[in-house]
């Protein structure tokens, strides 16, 4: 697995950089194959500004219906507590697995040019209609998202 790490501008912070890159590769590891890993790269980018004030970080890909998908742009928002951001990065470390595993896929449709999720091979529709807190993918990883953040936490990090 390739992970690149952008902060945001007059930033420059090496122990929080190592950190969120360790902690990348920890839930990669926990979530993925090592097969699966070796074929994904991930850009992390850690922003002040880019997320709006309810989103906490965002995942994307290029929306290739069953194709598989190899790269992925995760955002972070730097404004919060360290705890935060690696909790949200556990979260949306959860959703590359959806992605590469293929129980996520998004298709554009060109009947409706719009934007149609597949959740474990079931299509639910125009993903936009669908409610955030009753999106499959999004119950899951917030289900799971605090069970692998303590695991890194209290036994994966490198003291």
């Amino acid at each position: 697995m390739k992970v690149q790490l952008s902060m945001p501008r007059l930033t420059r912070d090496d122990k929080f950089e190592k950190l969120i890159l360790e902690a990348t590769q920890f839930f990669a590891k926990e979530l993925m194959s090592v097969r699966m890993m070796n074929t994904i790269k991930i850009k992390i980018d850690v922003r002040k500004t880019t997320l709006d004030k309810n989103t906490w970080g965002t995942v994307n890909s290029k929306c290739m219906g069953s194709q598989k998908q190899k790269q992925f742009r995760i955002t972070l928002d730097y404004n919060r507590f360290t705890t935060d951001i690696l909790r949200t990065l556990a979260h949306e470390m959860i959703h590359v697995e959806q992605i590469v595993s293929g129980r996520l896929q998004y298709r554009y449709w060109k009947s409706d040019h719009q934007l149609h999720a597949r959740w474990e091979g079931e299509e639910l529709g125009v993903k936009s209609h669908i409610a955030y807190d009753e999106q499959p993918w999004e119950i899951e990883a917030f289900g799971n998202q605090e069970a692998i953040f303590q695991k890194y936490y209290f036994h994966g990090r490198k003291q």
